[in-house]
C-alpha cells in the first residue's frame, strides 16, 4: 500500500517529466514533417511568382501611364513615354526658352522623371498604333525604343503616327507557356483621354 507521501512524489516525478520539454527525436520529426511540406510546395509558390509578375508589371504600367496624363495635364507639360523592352522610362517635356515659346521633347539622356522596369522574363513586345496587328514576336530591345506623348491637353499620341493616334502596348511573360491566359497582356492608351486600360490577350 502507498502511502500518502508516495503518492505525491510519483506525481511530482511526472510533472517533472512533462516539464522537461521535447526529446530529440520528437523535435527531428517535425522538423522533417516541415521540410517535407516546404518542399511540396516550393513549385506552387514559384508558378503563382511567375504568373503575378506578368500581371504586376502590366498594372503597375498602366497606373504609371494614367498617372502620367494627370501631371501633364497639372503641370501645362507633356510626358513621353520611352517603352522599351526591358523598361518604360518617362520624362517630362522642357518648357520653351521664352514665354509662349513650345516646349521641347526630351531625350533619352533627359533627367528621368520615373522608370517602370520588368522582372526577367517579362517583355514588352512592341508599342503599336491601336488598328495595327498584334506582333507575333518580340520588336523592341533594350535599345530599340517606341515613344508615346501624354499631352497637357489630357490627350495621348504615339510619336511619329498621324494625330490623334493612340498607342496599345503588348506584353509577354517568357516564364509560362504560350496555353496560358497570362501569357500575353496588352494596354491601351487612348488618344482623346488619355484613358489607360490593361487587360490580357
Amino acid at each position: 500500500m502507498r502511502t500518502p507521501l508516495d503518492c505525491r512524489q510519483l506525481r511530482a516525478a511526472a510533472r517533472a517529466r512533462s516539464d522537461a520539454g521535447f526529446t530529440l527525436v520528437e523535435l527531428m520529426i517535425v522538423v522533417v514533417i516541415i521540410g517535407v511540406l516546404a518542399a511540396l510546395s516550393t513549385p506552387l509558390l514559384t508558378r503563382d511568382n511567375a504568373v503575378n509578375d506578368g500581371r504586376a508589371f502590366t498594372y503597375d504600367l498602366a497606373r504609371e501611364l494614367q498617372k502620367c496624363r494627370s501631371e501633364a495635364v497639372s503641370s501645362r507639360l507633356a510626358i513621353r513615354a520611352f517603352v522599351y523592352a526591358n523598361r518604360v522610362e518617362l520624362r517630362p517635356y522642357k518648357a520653351g526658352a521664352t514665354p509662349g515659346a513650345a516646349p521641347t521633347a526630351p531625350a533619352d539622356t533627359d533627367p528621368l522623371l520615373r522608370t517602370v522596369p520588368a522582372k526577367n522574363n517579362i517583355a514588352v513586345l512592341d508599342m503599336v498604333a491601336p488598328s495595327a496587328t498584334a506582333p507575333t514576336g518580340p520588336v523592341l530591345t533594350a535599345t530599340k525604343v517606341a515613344l508615346v506623348d501624354f499631352l497637357s491637353t489630357g490627350g495621348a499620341q504615339l510619336v511619329g503616327a498621324a494625330v490623334p493616334t493612340g498607342a496599345t502596348i503588348y506584353v509577354q511573360n517568357g516564364d509560362l507557356p504560350s496555353t496560358s491566359k497570362d501569357y500575353g497582356f496588352r494596354i491601351d492608351v487612348n488618344p482623346l483621354t488619355a484613358f489607360v486600360a490593361a487587360r490580357t490577350r
